[in-house]
Parts: C-alpha cells; sequence; structure tokens
C-alpha cells in the first residue's frame, strides 16, 4: 500500500511542477510580447514627435510668409 501512494504523491509532485513550469513559460512569452508592443510604441512616438516637429516649422513659416504679405500690402 506504502508504493502505489508514493507513487500517487511523485505524479501529483511531478504534474505540479509540470503546470507550473507551463504557467511560466507562458508568462515569459507574455513579457516578451509586452516588451516588443513597448518598443513599438516608443519608435512610434519618436516618430509621431519628428513629425510635430516639422509640422510646426511649417507653420512657423507659413506665419512668417503671412506676416510679410500683410507688410507688403
Amino acid at each position: 500500500m506504502g508504493v502505489p501512494l508514493l507513487l500517487v504523491h511523485l505524479v501529483m509532485i511531478f504534474g505540479s511542477l509540470g503546470v507550473l513550469a507551463l504557467c511560466a513559460l507562458r508568462l515569459w512569452r507574455q513579457i516578451k510580447a509586452t516588451k516588443s508592443a513597448a518598443f513599438e510604441l516608443k519608435d512610434r512616438a519618436a516618430d509621431l514627435g519628428n513629425k510635430v516637429s516639422e509640422l510646426t516649422e511649417r507653420l512657423e513659416s507659413v506665419d512668417v510668409a503671412a506676416r510679410l504679405a500683410a507688410n507688403a500690402r
């Protein structure tokens, strides 16, 4: 009676360790995906910042041109 009980305990222990390992693997994959998405968002934010700077420069040049045209009249 002692040996089957020992086998049951061993199966439960190794089964639990297997489930724990699978959970850790899934969590690791989710962390990698989250980091990848964060880096992508960081790159997008940098691109948007550059576009905002370019648009600001264009707007300022349009304002200057409009003021010069108004002063020329």
